[in-house]
């Protein structure tokens, strides 16, 4: 029992250094992968902020591209209007025909597209009513009205000349001043001597039924020989306004935020009427994408802010590969993270397991030679303490008393089980150590097994065993070490008789075929659970169970059995069920071929 604490002791020792390695294995290759992680989470925070960085940049460019494109086209046709002021101040008459000959020039239908009209609207006061009248007609509009002509007004804004891209005829004398839409943004112009334009206006083209939204350019005309340096005096100087009317979806069709229109568009609102002056035809489509950006921009133009809405989708700002960035860097570093992790766990745990083998080769030589040693020192003593006893009990001393000899035959019998277990120590210690070698010779198993069935019959007889032997009738021989053989069949026997309750049956069977020898050991005691099999045979090894309390041992029995008999080139089958008994089969094979012997 002592050397079964001590292999147990080993045993503990040795796996409580195996999971200290074990443990100490994860700590590299966990901080190896914490770092990358961080790594990776760092350089993806900062590919996201590149990324976002890009994208605002390219959502800052193609919005100031339109702005700037709006602008520009904005301030070619506010030049337009300058011209057409200087036209007026160059000259005390100018005719209808002076004024479309003016504006052909500039080839409007084409280069300048973008305006429906370009007019002039004279500042006529009441006095100058009916000579504003009787010029116009002689311009050649003999139906020219004001309108609406009531109720009279002190000052009148009349459309006096009108050049638009549609061949239909123009609409003359409509006095701008009635309208509210407008008449603000022509006194802003006047009275600040900047170009101004409107609110969102409706634009009627003539000819078409339909109404749509728009904006009007005003430029101030002041008489040429008064000051305009205050506001009450360019309000005394004003001469009358030129414009340029412009439909929204003509005048921004074209300028877009990008040349793919699918891929972003926009919307403009003057700030004071916040309905669209125009709209992208895409522009529904992109705000429903997925990744859409909204960004919504002032541009103030001539007075007036205009709210420009733009939207666009990520894929259009910048490539694939930059979107993609951020999750490729993320899923590069996990994967790196992992790789290295897990390159480096491989390598540790190869050195580990070289290390382990190395220990565990030093921790059985030391039990070798531990048990070695013990089994020697121990083995001397006990054989001299059985000489001894032995010779007492012979009577070399003289008589012995009959109670007396009854001890001594107790200690006889203990001195010999000590020297049993020291045996199975030593032949433990050089089956480990690979220092066995059989003296073979030629063997009758029959005589063996008989032999060893005899010495046990002791021990069957005090359990009440009932047992039968069943031996052929011819011999079986074998080239065999009959003294370890002898040990290994004595170890399943012995376990045998000892796990099985006392009056148990126990079956001894001998026979043989071509090639092997077959001596079955069945018994019906207490049996070995199908999850405690793989324990059977193990060095120090005791399954436990009701018996296993009351019956001593040392747990090296079968495993010795197993190995000397694997020593012989055999093998021992088991099988067992609980609480109902096993069977143990040595197979050895035999010295020459033979019939198989039925018995």
């Amino acid at each position: 029992m002592k050397y079964s604490s001590f292999g147990m002791s080993m045993a503990k020792h040795f796996v409580t250094g195996l999971k200290s390695i074990y443990r100490s294995l994860y700590f590299p290759p966990t901080i190896i992968a914490v770092a990358i992680l961080v790594a990776t989470g760092i350089t993806w925070r900062s590919s996201r902020l590149s990324l976002n960085h890009d994208i605002q940049t390219a959502v800052n460019s193609r919005a100031a591209t339109t702005e700037q494109a709006i602008r520009s086209t904005m301030m070619s046709y506010q030049e337009i209007l300058k011209g057409t002021v200087g036209l007026f101040q160059g000259s005390t008459d100018v005719t209808s025909s002076d004024w479309s000959n003016f504006l052909q020039a500039f080839n409007l239908g084409q280069d300048f597209r973008r305006a429906q009209a370009f007019g002039f609207a004279r500042v006529v006061h009441n006095d100058q009513l009916d000579d504003y009248l009787a010029y116009m007609r002689d311009q050649g509009l003999p139906d020219y009205q004001i309108s609406p002509a009531d109720p009279p007004r002190d000052i009148y804004a009349p459309v006096t000349y009108v050049e638009t891209v549609s061949p239909k005829p123009p609409r003359y004398g409509y006095d701008l001043y009635t309208d509210k839409a407008r008449q603000p943004t022509m006194l802003q112009a006047r009275d600040t001597g900047h170009t101004a334009i409107t609110n969102r206006v409706l634009i009627s083209p003539t000819g078409d039924p339909n109404v749509y939204n728009g904006f009007v350019m005003y430029q101030p005309y002041y008489d040429p020989g008064m000051p305009t340096n205050t506001p009450a005096e360019r309000q005394a100087a004003i001469k009358g306004y030129t414009f340029a009317a412009f439909r929204g979806d003509i005048f921004f069709d074209g300028i877009s935020a990008t040349s793919d229109s699918k891929a972003s568009a926009y919307r403009a609102a003057i700030n004071t009427d916040k309905t669209d002056v125009y709209r992208s035809p895409h522009f529904e489509h992109v705000s429903k994408q997925a990744n859409v950006i909204h960004v919504v921009r002032g541009l103030n133009m001539f007075g007036q802010t205009w709210n420009i809405e733009y939207v666009f989708d990520r894929k259009g700002l910048v490539s694939d590969v930059q979107l993609r960035r951020p999750v490729s860097v993320l899923v590069a570093g996990t994967f790196t993270a992992t790789l290295i992790s897990m390159v480096v766990f491989l390598l540790l745990r190869s050195r580990a397991q070289e290390l382990l083998i190395q220990k565990e080769q030093a921790v059985d030589l030391a039990k070798d030679e531990l048990l070695s040693l013990a089994s020697h020192q121990l083995r001397t003593p006990a054989t001299g303490v059985k000489q001894y006893v032995g010779m007492v009990l012979q009577g070399f001393s003289g008589k012995v008393p009959k109670e007396q000899r009854s001890l001594l035959e107790k200690a006889y019998a203990s001195n010999d089980r000590q020297l049993r277990v020291i045996n199975e120590i030593l032949h433990l210690a050089k089956i480990d150590s690979g220092r066995i070698v059989l003296a073979r010779q030629e063997t009758d198993l029959n005589v063996l097994v008989e032999d060893i069935v005899g010495e046990q019959n002791p021990d069957i007889q005090a359990a009440q065993h009932r047992i039968t032997l069943r031996l052929p009738k011819k011999p079986i021989l074998l080239y065999a070490d009959a003294h370890t053989l002898r040990m290994a069949i004595e170890n399943v026997l012995s376990n045998a008789v000892k796990y099985t309750p006392e009056g148990g049956e126990i079956g001894i069977r001998l026979r043989k075929d071509a090639e092997y020898a077959y001596l079955r050991i069945k018994d019906n005691g207490v049996g070995i659970a199908a999850g405690d099999l793989d324990k059977l045979f193990k060095q120090f090894s005791r399954l436990p169970n009701e018996m296993s309390l009351r019956v001593g041992g040392t747990g090296v029995g079968l495993y010795l059995a197993k190995h000397l008999v694997e020593l012989h080139g055999g093998r021992i089958d088991v099988k067992s069920t609980l609480h109902e008994g096993s069977v143990f089969t040595i197979v050895i094979p035999l010295v020459d071929s033979g019939k198989d012997e039925k018995l």
